[in-house]
């Protein structure tokens, strides 16, 4: 799907539903003179394919020179292995770098070790603080928001004259007309409520036009409004 000239929704949880085993996050790419940069990354065994194959049909043929990872879950970074090894240089949360290099968090006391297993990395970036930080030519901000990993981040960056936040499983826009937010999976060994709920409060003082989630549906225009509404839900929800 192309959301603005060149931004793309690669692959997710709709390009998967053929095969509901092969759960995808959802893996957004941003055309820039100098390469793509991809958000996320989809599982091991169908992301890397199913983003190429949407690219391909884009006719979108530079080369994926970053990979920025929201959070390291097994169907947002499972991929990145495979694309680090073909050349895009990893970022990601300090805090989930453990993850990538173990290849999940197998070990940890978690009753999904087995189904959240992944090829491991070493990333080549880790965000240990929110900065920013100028990517093929885009000013980006990673944006710490803890809780539904100890290293999940935001990343906003202002593409094609619209600001867009990608926020990992973080936070989803939900209902037909994007009234509800859903917040995100409890099972990580490191997930902490009231992380979520001070993440969440953090991200109000930012100005978005979209919202790009890891999963479900995206937020097109007043970004803003939902940001409000997941703070209110993380409070009343998580406190």
């Amino acid at each position: 799907m192309r959301i603005t000239n060149n931004v793309y929704l690669l692959s997710g949880d709709y390009f998967s539903a053929v095969n509901n085993s092969a759960v995808l996050g959802c893996v957004y790419g941003i055309r820039t003179d100098k390469g793509i940069i991809l958000i996320d990354a989809g599982n091991p065994v169908s992301g890397p394919a199913m983003l190429r194959e949407t690219l391909a049909y884009f006719d979108v043929n530079e080369p994926i020179t970053h990979l920025i990872i929201t959070h390291a879950h097994i169907d947002h970074s499972g991929g990145a292995a495979e694309l680090q090894k073909a050349g895009a240089k990893v970022i990601v949360g300090q805090e989930d770098a453990m993850y990538c290099t173990n290849g999940g968090f197998s070990g940890m006391n978690s009753p999904f070790d087995d189904s959240h297993g992944f090829p491991a990395l070493n990333p080549d970036i880790c965000i240990a603080e929110d900065r920013a930080m100028e990517i093929n030519g885009l000013d980006f901000k990673f944006i710490k928001i803890p809780g539904h990993t100890p290293g999940s981040i935001a990343v906003l960056v202002t593409v094609d004259k619209k600001t867009v936040l990608f926020t990992g499983d973080a936070l989803q826009p939900d209902g037909i007309t994007l009234g509800l937010v859903t917040l995100g999976w409890q099972g990580d060994p490191g997930f902490s409520s009231k992380a979520i709920v001070d993440s969440m409060m953090k991200l109000l003082k930012y100005e978005t036009d979209m919202i790009l989630p890891g999963h479900g549906r995206i937020c097109l225009r007043n970004g803003t409004a939902v940001l409000r509404l997941a703070a209110k839900t993380a409070a009343l929800t998580l406190r």
